[in-house]
């Protein structure tokens, strides 16, 4: 291997937004455009995550107002989607992670947390934060019909208050913003890479 091979640091990108704001969308995007392994929080432990909560007598399409999930499932998904990047880290592999990481935006230290727990190696961490229009955001999930939707959309004004405009406040990473009410968001990705 060479000195130039050696040096060689994988990238971690990580995209927040909320349900409806087209995260996944440009996290795919992303991962094509980086040649980046594509780690989808959902698809890691969605069906897992299903199973608990039914196992412990809990609604799967409620997560948001659910306790449980919040104090006992969800950490193991993030978890699980941490310790996974990790290892493709290990490998030299950039990766994007994607997931809302709502319930951790207010920890400063939460990201420097998670990646000192799984171990990761020597990466440098861009943070992108996919912001979206309420009103797009809104029709999104309507379109998309989801259950784990319909209690969002039950009382919008509610949860748009709560989950609408959140901010990061982490310390750790290069911290990028996009705009996402439109198709020029995939431009403007493509211009931070």
């Amino acid at each position: 291997m060479t000195t130039s091979e050696e040096a060689v640091v994988p990238v971690a990108y990580i995209t927040l937004g909320g349900a409806g704001s087209g995260k996944s969308t440009l996290s795919a995007y992303l991962s094509r455009l980086a040649g980046a392994v594509y780690l989808d929080k959902d698809t890691l432990a969605g069906p897992l995550v299903r199973v608990a909560l039914e196992a412990l007598g809990q609604d799967p399409s409620d997560r948001e107002s659910n306790a449980l999930y919040f104090e006992k499932v969800m950490p193991a998904e993030y978890e699980t989607l941490f310790d996974t990047a990790g290892r493709n880290l290990e490998l030299g592999l950039s990766v994007v992670l994607d997931a809302p990481f709502v319930a951790y935006l207010d920890d400063e230290d939460f990201l420097r947390r998670a990646t000192e727990n799984a171990k990761w190696p020597m990466t440098r961490i861009r943070v992108i934060h996919v912001e979206t229009s309420r009103d797009v955001v809104r029709r999104r999930l309507i379109e998309r019909g989801s259950a784990r939707d319909r209690v969002k959309l039950a009382d919008w004004d509610a949860y748009w208050a709560r989950y609408g405009t959140l901010r990061c406040r982490w310390s750790t990473g290069e911290h990028v913003s996009v705009s996402n009410d439109d198709d020029s968001a995939l431009e403007r990705l493509a211009a931070l890479i």
